[in-house]
């Protein structure tokens, strides 16, 4: 929802759009982006203003109220702190638990096969560096 939330203020930082533009912009479900753009007023991080147009219903316009630049610039860096994960990194992640379980099912503790493995690196490889070899 994060993504959305920065979308959408980002969008209204811009140019003054209005309603109809933003949804026709932001794609994908309307009662949602509508349900999103009252929130967001509701909280005061956008500014809703009738805009005469001549003939019919005034336009609205949305804009960015002080409130809401505050809020993208915050949800901006929570944006960038937060860890990202696709479905490749889900897989890995079962296929370690997995193996994981496996070694702990056989009697080994895991910590101390992972020692016993980091020794043996470090053995690798300092007999591989320079002056330090047979």
């Amino acid at each position: 929802m994060l993504d959305s939330e920065i979308r959408l203020l980002e969008l209204c930082s811009g140019k003054r759009l209005g309603v109809r533009e933003i949804l026709s912009i932001l794609g994908g479900s309307r009662t949602s982006s509508m349900r999103l753009i009252r929130e967001l007023e509701r909280v005061g991080a956008l500014e809703l203003t009738r805009f005469p147009k001549g003939r019919g219903r005034p336009k609205k316009i949305v804009a960015l109220s002080p409130l809401g630049r505050a809020m993208l610039d915050k949800m901006r860096l929570v944006n960038e702190m937060m860890i990202k994960m696709n479905a490749s990194d889900i897989r890995n992640a079962v296929e370690q638990l997995r193996l994981r379980n496996r070694i702990v099912d056989s009697g080994v503790d895991p910590y101390e096969r992972f020692i016993e493995m980091n020794e043996i690196a470090l053995n690798v490889r300092n007999s591989a560096e320079p002056g330090t070899g047979t």
